[in-house]
């Protein structure tokens, strides 16, 4: 379990810095992919709840570090949006393509209505999606495009990870 939590933590830190500095590039309408959500997601509904949404209150602490936003923000909506995902843990077989694709939409979805939320408490202090804007909808798009291959890269990632701590039992 530590040894998954460790490698876990690294990857989400890489993504993050992948995230802040080239994904702004690839932007279309102002949006890019979240793959640090994404990852979080497949986390929890991989690992379950506990080791998900370690990873993903961590992973948020990383961006909050990294982003405008106030330290705990991000880890709110990671770690919920992780907590969510790990409802399926154990009960929902994933595919290749269409889990991916619903999970990475869905988290999506789910991430800014915890945003509007917090957005709606602290006063509109915080930046939120506007859901009749196309910001959101792309950014689901593009999440749900990349899923399917961030959760076959990151399954292949982790049977090295396992197979690795097995040899050595």
């Amino acid at each position: 379990m530590i040894a998954r939590l460790v490698v876990s933590v690294l990857i989400l830190f890489g993504l993050s810095l992948v995230q802040a500095t080239w994904l702004p590039a690839i932007a279309i309408l102002g949006a890019h992919p979240d793959l640090g959500l994404l990852t979080v997601v497949w986390l929890a509904y991989r690992n379950g709840p506990v080791e998900g949404c370690s990873s993903a209150f961590i992973s948020g602490l990383i961006d909050d570090a990294m982003s405008a936003s106030p330290l705990g923000f991000n880890a709110l909506v990671k770690t919920a949006t992780a907590w969510i995902a790990s409802l399926l843990h154990g009960s929902v077989h994933i595919d290749r393509v269409l889990m991916p694709v619903l999970l990475g939409a869905t988290a999506t979805i789910a991430k800014a209505l915890m945003t509007t939320v917090l957005a709606f408490l602290f006063g509109g202090r915080l930046e939120s999606y506007d859901f009749a804007g196309r910001v959101l909808w792309v950014e689901a798009g593009y999440n749900a495009v990349l899923a399917p291959i961030l959760f076959a890269l990151l399954g292949g990632i982790f049977a090295m990870v396992d197979s690795r701590r097995r040899s050595r039992t």
